[in-house]
């Protein structure tokens, strides 16, 4: 077995895969609304024509378009695509049940055995539900997972039910840890969500500066990145996304170590810590590439390790939600600054307002995202919707 210095840099210097593009670049605000219902279906019918079941093909379209619909673009059906693209190769299964591996009172041990990652995800959270509801509090994590879309999906199965949810996973290594030119760990995300008397306060954020699907998306309207979001081959900040995607990494939460990237840096640590090595899958520099353009072409199973809790507030001091209403109020009744575009804002509050828009006017995609939509419809004989009835078929990662 290779040593980990020797390891972290035989994986920096794998080749990397072919990457085209077969559309223009579109301005930010072209965009085109398809109905939530109609997009999901579209969706599902694109899984189950590359292998996936009827039932999880649904679950997995449920929680991709739930993305879009929230303003979440860089976890959408943008990456339907290479889902459909790992059905087809053979690298996740899709016929896969995850089993109980170890079982507690109040914890849980699951291996996923590569199905999807919706399904690992929904049934590991329904078992730490389940448990919390007799012991208050529960853990579940698993490994042999798959990229399970947006973390907050399975936080707020919890808060749906009068819990507080965690959810989290490491994934591949696109982070670089602070002082390292190459990236070791994932964007490992993390997710808290909280019910009030009302709407649920939900957390949901990576744990660097930026996802690694955003500089995607960047890439594909062919903008610039933000400075501070990533750095080059050599560890070097740049802004141009390509440079980030390939050969580079996204910066920690925080940035520099001289602006704070080091707790970033902590932070995805701990989430790899919680996730994957709590559950014996790959870790930081261990995991191979999943969703995103470097894994074009990979077969072999990617093993990431996932962590779900579930905690029931009512087995703890009584008034929690009483309490939790209250400091909310106290936020939402904080002066405002001068300049400040609006009212003060809790976690959750414009993924609720981008809902509110995607259920009423339908959810917003990038023209070039519908064009990749389109091509993979073509390619998997599923019909267009009909507000793509114009759009030109494109592509976007995935290999033919």
């Amino acid at each position: 077995m290779l040593a980990p210095k020797d390891f972290l840099e035989s994986t920096h210097k794998l080749p990397r895969a072919p990457f085209r593009v077969i559309m223009a670049a579109a301005p930010d605000d072209d965009t085109i609304r398809l109905p939530i219902r109609e997009l999901k279906a579209f969706t599902a019918a694109c899984l189950v024509a590359a292998g996936s079941e009827k039932e999880k093909a649904e679950l997995v379209a449920e929680v991709l378009v739930e993305a879009d619909a929230r303003g979440i673009p860089s976890h959408g059906v943008n990456r339907l695509d290479l889902y459909c693209d790992e059905l087809r190769r053979g690298c996740v299964d899709p016929a896969a049940v995850p089993e109980v591996v170890s079982d507690a009172a109040a914890v849980a041990l699951v291996n996923g055995k590569n199905a999807q990652g919706p399904v690992v995800g929904k049934f590991c959270m329904d078992l730490a539900i389940e448990k919390a509801k007799t012991v208050g509090c529960a853990w579940v994590v698993c490994n042999n997972s798959n990229h399970y879309g947006i973390a907050g999906w399975y936080a707020m199965m919890a808060s749906a039910q009068g819990m507080i949810g965690m959810s989290m996973t490491n994934t591949s290594p696109v982070c670089t840890p602070t002082r390292s030119k190459v990236p070791a760990i994932g964007t490992n995300p993390i997710a808290v969500a909280a019910p009030t008397s009302t709407d649920p306060v939900v957390l949901d954020m990576a744990t660097p500066t930026v996802a690694l699907g955003k500089v995607e998306v960047k890439h594909r309207k062919g903008d610039q990145c933000p400075e501070g979001w990533g750095v080059d081959s050599e560890g070097f900040a740049t802004t141009d996304p390509s440079k980030i995607i390939f050969g580079g990494g996204v910066t920690p939460l925080g940035g520099s170590e001289v602006t704070g990237g080091y707790k970033g840096y902590g932070l995805g640590l701990m989430v790899e810590m919680l996730s994957g090595v709590l559950s014996g899958s790959n870790v930081g520099p261990r995991i191979g590439m999943s969703l995103n353009p470097n894994a074009v072409g990979r077969t072999d199973p990617i093993n990431l390790g996932q962590c779900y809790v579930a905690i029931d507030p009512a087995k703890f001091c009584p008034g929690y939600e009483q309490r939790l209403d209250d400091l909310v109020g106290d936020m939402r009744s904080l002066p405002r600054a001068q300049d400040a575009p609006g009212p003060v804002l809790l976690p959750g509050d414009p993924e609720r307002e981008e809902t509110k828009t995607s259920e009423a006017k339908g959810v917003p995609l990038h023209v070039n995202i519908a064009k990749a939509l389109v091509g993979l419809g073509e390619k998997l004989n599923v019909p267009r919707p009909a507000a793509f009835s114009s759009i030109e078929a494109g592509k976007i990662w995935a290999s033919e």
